[in-house]
């Protein structure tokens, strides 16, 4: 019997830059995107600045003002930041240049249950068909 592979959800990878930092309880970030695509659509949503904070039940590592990063999101509606539920609207994962986790949504919930309740969103916000 062969056994079936879970689907893999795809990650969506923008890079961004530690515009503050304060220990092991909170850092914000901007987007810096490399990709030209990238640049033009999140352009429009400019300034755009969000804390990450060290609650339960999420990997939260220290960072430095500064520090280029990797921001990963599950759906273009969370990286654009449409949802109306501003937790939605945070990455899934902060990784620093070497591919290090800095930041992870949660460490109690499946990636895959987070992707299905922001997927449910964005089609009762009427953000998707």
């Amino acid at each position: 019997m062969e056994r079936i592979k879970p689907e893999k959800i795809p990650l969506i990878r923008i890079g961004g830059i530690i515009t503050g930092a304060e220990g092991n309880k909170w850092f914000s970030f901007d987007f810096r995107p490399k990709n030209r695509d990238f640049r033009k659509e999140l352009k429009k949503l400019r300034p755009r600045y969000q804390i990450l904070k060290n609650e339960p039940f999420n990997s939260f590592k220290e960072t430095v003002k500064g520090a280029h990063v990797h921001l990963a999101y599950l759906t273009w509606e969370s990286a654009k930041g449409l949802y109306k539920n501003p937790k939605y609207n945070l990455p899934y994962e902060v990784l620093d240049v070497n591919g290090s986790l800095i930041y992870r949504q949660s460490i109690k919930e499946q990636k895959g249950k987070i992707f299905e309740r922001l997927e449910k969103a964005a089609i009762e916000e009427d953000l998707r068909d």
